[in-house]
């Protein structure tokens, strides 16, 4: 083996090692935006279809697109920007959970 090698084997190794945690790390913060997103649709069509918001907090911030924006997007936004992948999934489940609970109320309500 070479100089150059003995130098970048390893060097690659850790790229590789750190791709792939930093990968999952991504799919991890973008399944926690994309589910926020979600629910801020199923928020917005529940209420053009006129049925109240029950979250005390989300109904005060519903008078101002910018204000929801800011609290449905910005936040999370941030939030996922500072904390790892790995220490989202339980704020996922939670979100997923919420997710599920408006689609079936939709449903209910709907038919």
């Amino acid at each position: 083996m070479t100089i150059g090698q003995h130098i970048l084997r390893p060097l690659g190794n850790s790229i590789v090692k750190v791709n792939h945690w930093e990968s999952r790390d991504i799919i991890l913060k973008a399944a926690y935006l994309s589910l926020q997103l979600f629910d801020l649709g199923l928020t917005i069509v529940a209420m053009r279809l006129g049925y109240p918001e029950l979250n005390p907090f989300m109904r005060a911030s519903l008078a101002s697109p910018y204000q929801l924006g800011i609290i449905k997007f910005g936040i999370p936004l941030l939030i996922s920007w500072l904390v790892p992948g790995k220490l989202l999934i339980p704020a996922i489940v939670l979100i997923a959970g919420v997710v599920g609970w408006d689609i079936k109320e939709l449903l209910l309500l709907l038919f």
